[in-house]
């Protein structure tokens, strides 16, 4: 899948592919429970995952998928 990124007047295209993850339904209540206080169910599991890659001097904390969780707020700076 394409999809166009418009940022600062450049075009950038970006490339995602679309999985599919078969679990049971007791795991996937799990996760599900286990993602509620911070993220979405998809962003838990690509971390768990990142996490694990990260250990085995697979993937670069670098090159970590940056996330927004659900109870990021923002605040107005004051000057």
């Amino acid at each position: 899948m394409r999809r166009k990124i418009e940022k600062n007047s450049e075009t950038k295209m970006s490339f995602s592919n679309i999985r599919h993850l078969k679990m049971p339904e007791k795991l996937w209540k799990l996760v599900t429970k286990a993602s509620k206080s911070d993220r979405s169910i998809n962003n838990y599991i690509i971390s768990l995952i990142e996490n694990d890659l990260i250990k085995r001097k697979m993937l670069k904390k670098s090159d970590r998928k940056k996330f927004q969780s659900k109870n990021t707020q923002f605040r107005k700076r004051s000057n």
